[in-house]
């Protein structure tokens, strides 16, 4: 047998507490008509009495933080269920996938939500500085933060703020290096033919000529080009849409010159590895240090510099922010000396 005890009083209409004492300890549960029930346990009874008298005003004037939830799950769990309710849903989840399977074998992941401090993911900031570039613990940072909101939105877990929001995210290194040189892509054309991959020309002007990304590139048919009009359909793009946009001169002629394949593809490559090993060995070969991604970039700085629109260029390379647009655009300064010189 146990000692079983209740007590309860009402401070207003709509709530109630409840005591219950059990084992020589006293529990204490306050029910709200605006609030979930809140339970805890106390080993006296007037600091028990003391909890419920706080907690019901704090109720009532809105200021009660109920972290009972958040205590109850890591910053593990909550990554791998926003993994498998929304990540795995993103069209392009294979980087992000990656990251959060690595935060996951992190220890800080084993926090809890009510435990993630912002002091916590400063230290988890500086140590992965050690071994880490500043872009890619930025998007650890980011993945972190969005995982939270989807706790407090979906899954309706409260939490006071989110502490991703307080830390600083670390200064990144200037775009202007992703350029690709004319006299680099001289080389990368230079070297192209000695590639089994006959398309890895082409796609490098696809890249620079068009904008057109990577996974374009790879899903890009005959069917979806018109010689003609010298313009293609990109369907399912990055952003989930598809878009019309226009082939260079020098983008056609090599199209042309492209084997038939029996699925229909324009280049005989289907996976990014595949493309990525072409891509890296034509690189050796040309002594040209710059990710195929770099292609987007001389694209969209060559053509501001040629007088296109933002307009045009969000049109045609398929950004739809122009804040993204901008950190891809980098003006050379001596086409800028160029112009205050036509206009002096």
């Amino acid at each position: 047998m146990f000692l079983y005890l209740v007590h309860w009083w009402s401070t207003q209409k709509g709530k109630m507490a409840t005591f219950r004492k059990r084992n020589g300890r006293w529990n204490v549960r306050i029910r709200s008509n605006h609030h979930r029930t809140i339970s805890k346990t106390f080993i006296n009874k007037d600091d028990a009495i003391k909890y419920a008298r706080e907690t019901e005003a704090k109720i009532q004037r809105g200021l009660f933080e109920d972290l009972e939830q958040a205590s109850q799950i890591t910053l593990r769990e909550l990554l791998i269920q926003y993994r498998d309710q929304e990540t795995i849903k993103k069209r392009e989840h294979g980087p992000e996938l990656y990251k959060i399977n690595k935060l996951c074998k992190h220890k800080i992941s084993e926090r809890r939500l009510s435990k993630l401090s912002v002091l916590s993911l400063k230290k988890f900031r500086d140590e992965m500085a050690l071994t880490l570039g500043p872009s890619t613990i930025n998007k650890y940072i980011t993945i972190i933060s969005v995982a939270i909101k989807f706790a407090r939105q979906t899954l309706a877990i409260y939490m006071p703020h989110n502490p991703c929001d307080y830390i600083k995210r670390l200064k990144e290194p200037e775009f202007a290096s992703e350029i690709i040189t004319e006299d680099e892509e001289k080389r990368l054309l230079l070297n192209a033919p000695r590639s089994k991959a006959s398309w890895i020309g082409l796609s490098l002007m696809l890249g620079i000529d068009c904008g057109l990304r990577r996974g374009e590139i790879l899903k890009l048919k005959r069917s979806d080009i018109n010689f003609q009009k010298a313009t293609c359909i990109l369907r399912d793009t990055k952003n989930g849409t598809s878009r019309q946009v226009g082939l260079s001169p020098r983008v056609i002629q090599e199209m042309l010159k492209q084997p038939l394949h029996i699925d229909g593809r324009l280049i005989n490559c289907t996976t990014k590895d595949q493309f990525k090993f072409y891509w890296d060995q034509l690189k050796r070969w040309s002594d040209v240090n710059k990710t195929f991604h770099s292609t987007r970039h001389t694209f969209a700085s060559r053509l501001a510099m040629k007088g296109w629109t933002i307009q045009e260029i969000s049109a045609q390379g398929g950004w739809k922010e122009l804040k993204i647009l901008k950190r891809y655009t980098h003006i050379a300064p001596e086409y800028l000396a160029e112009k205050l010189k036509k206009n002096n």
